[in-house]
């Protein structure tokens, strides 16, 4: 009878250790990571400077889609995803941004995003995230290569080509 025990105590031993601690994905992990971005005085580019009530559409298949976390709201950085589908992301940028019987009232930039994603394994649990590679900034619609569309932003300048953290601006727009 002592045969039977041993041989039930090493199948729950076996049992209990085959468990991996990853099996369950901690809310600290990594996740795709955000572009970050900083808004520079155009006239003093070391200088950061607040854009006023700003609001951001990114633009999927035609479609506006606002960005609700940054809806009318006074800042000078923001954090925006880039879509994982395809290696080109557009945002529109509304400077005095209100809206009105549901007509968009302010200054419009549009700013094209090209990059390569690059899948990252984190663990069982939790997947794949993405992060991104090659990062440039367009002024013009990369389908129509017209001249650059000038509104409220004067320029930018691309800090970090890797976007694989959010701990560290990647582009500077002036203004």
């Amino acid at each position: 009878m002592k045969f039977h025990h041993y041989i039930y105590l090493i199948f729950i031993f076996s049992f209990i250790t085959s468990c991996e601690k990853d099996d369950i994905c901690a809310e600290s992990t990594a996740t795709t990571p955000q572009l970050i971005i900083t808004f520079k005085d155009a006239n003093n580019t070391t200088e950061s400077k607040a854009v006023e009530s700003l609001a951001v559409y990114a633009v999927k298949d035609n479609q506006w889609i606002l960005i609700e976390s940054i809806n009318g709201i006074t800042t000078d950085s923001i954090g925006i995803p880039l879509r994982n589908d395809i290696d080109i992301s557009e945002f529109k940028f509304y400077k005095n941004y209100s809206l009105i019987d549901e007509v968009i009232q302010g200054e419009e930039n549009h700013i094209y995003l090209d990059y390569s994603s690059v899948e990252v394994f984190v663990s069982r649990a939790c997947g794949f995230i993405n992060n991104y590679i090659d990062l440039s900034i367009l002024t013009y619609d990369p389908a129509v290569f017209g001249p650059p569309i000038e509104s409220w932003i004067n320029g930018s300048e691309l800090v970090n080509s890797t976007i694989d953290n959010e701990t560290q601006a990647h582009v500077e727009i002036f203004h």
